[in-house]
């Protein structure tokens, strides 16, 4: 058997058996969430120290987003960080082609609060990102050297997302150069002169909570002091609007099932692929492939 179908059976497997251990965490997840003390309004009481309790309110950033890696602020309780690289992708037969390669993702965390309780950071990484960013501060990017630029489509028009380019001077269009001696010596050395030059370029660009303020959220954690600590068997609960402790059941079990059907039904694709047979050749088949 090749290696890549043995990939492919022990990836389906793998997500076969993350959704049955969905399905079966249904019940005890179930059994937390009924024994939790749900609050009217977002107190701190003492005698619910270390329970699980479950709140409504609208979270209110008491420190935005800081990203201490390049020394910006962000105005917003949680960015995901898209990084890039700009770099030489291919160089076949003296053709080199350089463009913007992606170097991961990262979730940045303020700090935010629902009436008396701060929101642990387990908490924060339950906020959707879902906006483009682009309040930055000016101030920030001039001193530490950085250039904001729009990124751009296949076709060469701008799009909504900025990115924050360090080491380069704006978002650059993928680039490519003929080594070829037939090519003038000028035009080679000029060429290759553009490409070092942008070379090593980084970009980075947010994609962020806007929410804040505006709408109230249904919130589930462990009371620790007047922190709101996301439970390790639960993972983050956070529900748009104000729910019932019977609405945050159903939400919470119906994206456990949902959540294990999808895995499930991936996994069976994937080892499907693994384990099916390569189609036996004809005849016809043959007579091609000897034409």
């Amino acid at each position: 058997m090749k290696i890549g179908k043995i990939i492919l059976i022990v990836l389906g497997v793998a997500l076969i058996a993350l959704g049955v251990k969905g399905l079966m965490d249904i019940p005890g997840q179930k059994a937390m969430l009924e024994a939790a003390v749900y609050l009217n309004e977002p107190v701190v009481l003492p005698e619910n120290e270390g329970k699980l309790v479950i709140i409504h309110g609208r979270p209110e950033m008491t420190a935005p987003a800081f990203d201490e890696e390049l020394g910006l602020t962000l105005d917003t309780i949680k960015a995901y960080r898209y990084a890039e690289e700009y770099k030489q992708t291919s160089g076949e037969q003296l053709e080199y082609k350089y463009g913007w390669v992606a170097r991961g993702q990262k979730s940045i965390m303020g700090k935010a609060s629902v009436g008396e309780f701060a929101l642990d950071e387990k908490t924060l990484v339950g906020l959707p990102a879902d906006s483009e960013y682009e309040d930055f501060n000016m101030e920030e990017l001039s001193a530490n050297d950085y250039v904001l630029g729009r990124g751009k489509t296949k076709e060469g028009a701008p799009t909504e997302r900025w990115w924050v380019i360090v080491g380069g001077k704006y978002y650059y269009d993928t680039f490519e150069y003929s080594g070829k001696l037939d090519i003038p010596h000028l035009t080679r050395e000029m060429n290759k002169e553009i490409a070092l030059e942008r070379e090593g370029a980084k970009a980075y660009a947010y994609k962020v909570y806007t929410g804040a303020g505006e709408q109230e959220m249904t919130i589930a954690g462990i009371q620790q002091g007047n922190l709101l600590v996301a439970d390790d068997t639960l993972g983050p609960i956070l529900k748009d609007g104000v729910l019932s402790k019977e609405q945050v059941l159903s939400a919470n079990q119906g994206g456990i099932m949902g959540g294990s059907v999808v895995f499930m039904l991936i996994g069976a694709v994937l080892a499907v692929l693994g384990l099916r047979k390569p189609k036996a050749k004809t005849g016809s088949d043959r007579a091609t492939e000897k034409a």
